[in-house]
């Protein structure tokens, strides 16, 4: 299974944490095959959709500031741009139901998928009008809230602007500033073009590859909607953010409050596996899954237990985290012992 694992993914990063914070890493294959730049703990990754944790993290803490009420429709804080039913009528669509996938919002067919970094600007915007290829239908409230589970980038594109129309600023910059900054992490960004600029130049941001396991065009796509899949970081970084949410659930966290830890990790009505930004599982555990054209990795918190393990990888590998081997190697690391 070690060969079938690194013959699959270019390069594979790996951190496991327990109870007493204690975190075991392991590195494998390359970050950038075409320059022979080995992976090691400094290694950043495409984090993928494990970034609706992070925008959940985000909402979260202005709820906590009483910015926002996560049960009021999200167009109460939205100012120009709003989302409407499909019928032309303003859409009454919680912030909770759009943090957990139930706000009745459906992404364009082959969506969110393909932007390439010399590509015309796609801005947000463009995404939930649905005027480019990269989003090909209106973001609306197509079916009522709360009736359907539909995973849903665009949902994250509606909260990225409403946490930017809130605070006044640029989404990579706030997320920087509430949760990156306070939490002491160094390598782990929002992919705006100016971060991408400046940590290319470090030489530490893995180069993505295709299904066909060709180098993707420009190695990093550009990720217009950050609130969705624009997060880059390490497994030791994520496990660092895991850390401090379960110890928020515990009630010993000074950067989050128990009340909104709970908020997020409990089962949603009539959807028993979806919190807020989180998937629930068996045996305790919390789990966040990423997925894209440039990388696969996983994030799993057991909350009973405390261990936390993350995988993260630079290659679409075509199939999802159960039959790649990526589950398995984030559950026991039986794929590469």
């Amino acid at each position: 299974m070690k060969t079938q694992m690194t013959e699959r993914f270019p390069g594979i990063s790996c951190a496991w944490m327990n109870a007493e914070g204690k975190i075991t890493t392991e590195y494998y294959g390359t970050a950038d095959r075409e320059s022979h730049i080995p992976v090691d703990e400094n290694t950043m990754f495409p984090a993928c959709s494990i970034s609706k944790f992070i925008t959940a993290l985000c909402v979260m803490k202005l709820r906590e500031q009483k910015r926002i009420d996560t049960d009021k429709p999200v167009n109460d804080y939205l100012k120009g741009w709003k989302l409407l039913k499909t019928d032309g009528s303003g859409s009454s669509a919680s912030i909770r139901s759009l943090l957990c996938h139930t706000g009745g919002i459906l992404d364009g067919e082959d969506a969110f998928y393909g932007l390439r970094r010399n590509d015309p600007e796609v801005t947000l915007t463009d995404i939930l009008e649905g005027k480019t290829a990269y989003n090909n239908r209106p973001v609306r409230e197509e079916k009522p809230q709360g009736t359907a589970f539909e995973y849903s980038d665009a949902g994250y594109c509606v909260l990225q602007l409403m946490l930017q129309e809130v605070t006044g600023k640029e989404y990579a910059d706030l997320v920087r500033e509430i949760i990156f900054e306070p939490l002491g992490l160094k390598n782990t960004f929002f992919a705006s073009p100016a971060n991408v600029e400046a940590f290319e130049k470090t030489g530490r941001m893995a180069a993505g590859y295709d299904d066909q396991n060709r180098l993707i065009p420009g190695k990093y796509p550009r990720v217009p909607d950050l609130a969705a899949s624009g997060l880059w970081s390490t497994p030791t970084d994520l496990a660092l953010i895991a850390k401090e949410f379960i110890t928020a659930l515990q009630g010993r966290s000074g950067f989050l409050g128990k009340e909104d830890a709970e908020e997020m990790a409990a089962p949603v009505e009539g959807f028993p596996w979806t919190g807020l930004g989180l998937f629930v599982e068996g045996d305790n555990t919390l789990a966040s899954r990423g997925w894209g054209e440039n990388g696969q990795c996983i994030l799993k918190m057991k909350y009973d237990t405390e261990d936390i393990s993350v995988v993260m990888t630079n290659r679409n590998p075509g199939m999802d985290q159960a039959s790649s081997g990526v589950e398995c190697l984030a559950d026991n690391r039986c794929c590469l012992n």
